[in-house]
């Protein structure tokens, strides 16, 4: 088949995340078994407007605001000939069923709802923006994708799309998977670790980990929190843990994946402390790497994290329930123990080729019809 991807970034996007992994990991598999993948995607200053990685063909255009615009001319250009096309909505999807009349898959990692306007601030010029993507999501994209097959990443963002009405079919749920590879070995840090490795942004709840930090400093517990990644929340983040002298927290910017292999071998638990995902690929990875997940107990993490069996669950928010379920794993080797062996378990049902495998057969049924 030829499949042409629509979504805003792509893997070498300086602010790529978990939607970039997710569709680049399958789109490289689909390649290997004779499919052809268009990739149409904003991009940035000093990018090459058109890439071939791993086999995708990558065409850039527009920013991350008027790709949605220009992702028109390409697709005419680029991709027309599509067999099947993937629209993810990242926010917002590309509306490709008004100018595209080839078949379609809506691809929603999880809907917004808060979330844009929790980014947005007190800035009043975001507020509008994100008001008006507010909008599209909620009102216009449950209209023009009404006809459309909906795929999401886990049961939780499936009840939420039917609860609300943004889809009238049942969703299909293909969850994200873990690369399985060989990878230098090493022990657990000697002194207690907590590990955040993820974008950092408003909602991802940086600040509800600082807190929890800040909490056990004050008891006295001699626990080092590594934050790594990247985002908009960087700086402002530094900037707090600096003004409350929050000594025992570390910023380690961008890492490579060999360097995430080390980091969350070394940790002793892998901090997800998010208000919103769609499933949360980096829970199932630390699980990979033997080391147990405590998370948010919300959309999307509850579904990633086994409470009590891979990890444990706190409410949203709350950094002092965060700060208490640290410091009881930290002080309960045996537990700590078992909840990574258990999640070293449940990630290996996550295999990549598997999930690109079940996706790939939802572009076959869909093309088909």
């Amino acid at each position: 088949m030829k499949i042409a991807i629509f979504n805003w970034r792509d893997i070498r996007n300086p602010k790529a995340g978990g939607a970039e992994l997710y569709f680049h990991e399958m789109a490289k598999r689909w390649i290997k078994s004779e499919n052809e993948v268009t990739w149409i995607s904003a991009g940035w200053k000093g990018c090459k407007k058109n890439e071939e990685i791993d086999g995708i063909n990558i065409y850039r255009t527009g920013n991350e605001f008027s790709v949605y615009i220009y992702a028109a001319f390409k697709f005419f250009s680029k991709a027309k000939d599509a067999d099947v096309i993937i629209d993810v909505e990242n926010g917002i999807p590309f509306f490709t069923p008004i100018y595209a009349g080839n078949k379609k898959v809506l691809h929603i990692h999880h809907i917004h709802k808060d979330v844009w306007f929790r980014e947005a601030g007190k800035n009043l010029f975001m507020n509008i923006l994100a008001g008006i993507g507010y909008s599209l999501e909620n009102w216009l994209m449950p209209f023009v994708y009404r006809k459309n097959k909906v795929v999401t990443l886990s049961k939780s963002s499936a009840r939420e799309i039917l609860n609300g009405k943004y889809s009238r079919y049942n969703p299909e749920i293909i969850n994200p998977g873990v690369e399985f590879y060989e990878y230098k070995k090493v022990g657990k840090n000697r002194r207690p670790i907590v590990l955040y490795l993820n974008r950092i942004k408003k909602y991802k709840g940086v600040k509800v980990l600082v807190d929890a930090a800040r909490e056990l400093y004050s008891r006295n517990n001699k626990i080092d929190f590594w934050i790594a990644g990247a985002g908009d929340d960087l700086n402002e983040m530094i900037k707090y843990a600096k003004q409350y002298k929050i000594n025992n927290v570390k910023f380690l910017g961008r890492v490579s994946e060999e360097k995430k292999a080390e980091l969350m071998q070394k940790a002793w638990i892998f901090a997800n402390p998010s208000s919103k995902e769609g499933w949360g690929i980096v829970n199932v990875e630390a699980n990979y790497f033997g080391t147990p997940v405590i998370g948010s107990d919300v959309h999307g993490i509850r579904d990633s994290v086994l409470d009590g069996k891979t990890g444990l669950l706190f409410k949203e928010g709350n950094y002092k329930e965060l700060a208490d379920k640290i410091e009881y794993l930290v002080k309960n080797n045996k537990e700590r123990t078992r909840m990574g062996k258990e999640g070293m378990k449940w990630a290996r049902k996550y295999g990549w080729d598997k999930v690109a495998s079940e996706y790939l057969n939802i572009l076959h049924k869909t093309a088909a019809n």
